[in-house]
């Protein structure tokens, strides 16, 4: 077995891909490569059928040539067909893989802000319905990293090049325990291990959680019934299955309407909306939302992002994660949504999912903003955690309770 038919394995295998189901993947042109072998190793899993595909962000050379060259009238339309095929794979059950690693992450940053929000805001709204059956696990799905040579060379501050993209599965390898005996069995244990995590921390039933440091002073308020999650989930049909591929959080839904303070965000964030990076941003929140915010470079990736739905000046997700990470250990950003979120503590900005609060999985969106759950088109998230920042919580009988001070967790979380 080559190195990337034991990957596609791995990732199989945490999806836990059925006889008989079938499979999209779902990827930039620049990995069907690698799409091909995972389509091949799961057609040896008794895959029914495996369709290959690229969604509009994801083909970013199309993408770009649309933004730069279509007539202004056109750039709000979504042909029928996308939103019709995403519809009926919902309704047969097929399982999604995500491969996340853009070919190139500054390819889209000249291009005109004002046609990119239009065109992005209109893939957002017509994406919800696939975009929520996915968030409450009508489907299994996992979303996984798939590097590539410019990507390699800008992680690695080397020029891109075939040796860089081997320099970096070099650090990639152990982060993905890729060289273990078992690949698929480490991530079991290390699901465990996060479900144990979650567990604690349903049962001192949090009222509020702080962040404290540098350039950060940020309260997070919680419902009664939020629920922390972690590790593998279960999906509509009972089939258990992990979303990350790597995973190092515990996560929830904050009550939308009660965050307040500032926040500094500690890693470069890749808006994948946007397709632009953020860096040395701040947010401050009020009632819950974002009332002012800054950055070093990429503020004017920020009010793209907020213009395009007044949702997403709200948090939907509140995740932790310590210095303890192997992907934090590496020192590196990897200008990967999925990656950099496993590095350190974060929140996301737009929508929550509705399976972090009790019974929130069957709920219509009324009672889910009634609830404090955030329902947007958009969810980015935004790495807040280092170890100069420590986390505290509150319980609703009172209790003031550590929980990651130096950059690690403590006590019982540990």
């Amino acid at each position: 077995m080559t190195f990337l038919e034991k990957y596609a394995n791995v990732i199989l295998t945490s999806l836990n891909l059925q006889k008989g189901q079938n499979l999209l993947v779902r990827t930039e042109p620049v990995h069907w490569k690698f799409a091909s072998i995972i389509a091949a190793e799961a057609y040896k899993k008794g895959a029914r059928y495996v369709r290959v595909d690229s969604n509009e962000k994801e083909n970013q050379l199309l993408y770009k040539a649309r933004v730069e060259n279509s007539l202004e009238e056109y750039l709000d339309y979504v042909p029928t067909i996308k939103t019709e095929t995403y519809k009926i794979m919902v309704e047969e059950g097929w399982a999604l893989i995500s491969l996340n690693g853009t070919e190139d992450p500054d390819l889209l940053s000249t291009i005109d802000p004002n046609r990119n929000t239009i065109i992005g805001k209109a893939i957002a709204e017509a994406g919800k319905p696939f975009r929520e059956a996915v968030q409450n696990h009508r489907i299994q799905w996992i979303v996984a990293f798939a590097p590539t040579e410019i990507l390699s060379g800008k992680i690695m501050d080397v020029p891109p090049s075939p040796q860089a993209l081997d320099k970096l599965w070099e650090v990639l390898t152990p982060i993905l325990h890729l060289d273990d005996e078992d690949p698929s069995a480490t991530w079991r244990e290390r699901g465990l291990t996060l479900k144990k995590r979650s567990s604690v921390l349903n049962k001192l039933q949090l009222k509020e959680v702080y962040f404290k440091g540098p350039g950060t002073d940020l309260k997070v308020g919680l419902r009664g019934k939020a629920r922390w999650e972690g590790g593998s989930s279960i999906s509509e049909k009972g089939i258990e299955f992990s979303p990350n591929i790597p995973t190092e959080e515990v996560f929830t839904a904050p009550d939308f309407r009660l965050t307040e303070g500032r926040v500094q965000i500690t890693r470069p964030v890749l808006v994948p909306t946007i397709g632009k990076i953020i860096e040395g941003g701040w947010l401050e929140f009020k009632a819950g939302k974002v009332v002012n915010y800054g950055a070093n470079s990429g503020k004017d990736v920020l009010d793209q992002y907020l213009a395009m739905d007044p949702a997403a000046a709200y948090l939907g997700e509140l995740a932790l994660v310590d210095s303890n990470s192997p992907i934090f250990k590496s020192g590196k950003t990897f200008y990967n949504i999925l990656f950099d979120e496993n590095a350190s503590c974060h929140i996301a900005l737009g929508s929550a999912y509705p399976d972090c609060y009790e019974d929130g999985g069957s709920m219509s969106e009324k009672d889910l903003l009634d609830n404090g759950i955030n329902i947007s088109n958009l969810h980015t998230d935004f790495m807040i955690g280092s170890p100069d920042v420590d986390v505290t919580g509150l319980t609703w009988d009172g209790r003031k309770v550590d929980i990651i001070i130096d950059g690690e967790f403590v006590g019982e979380f540990a």
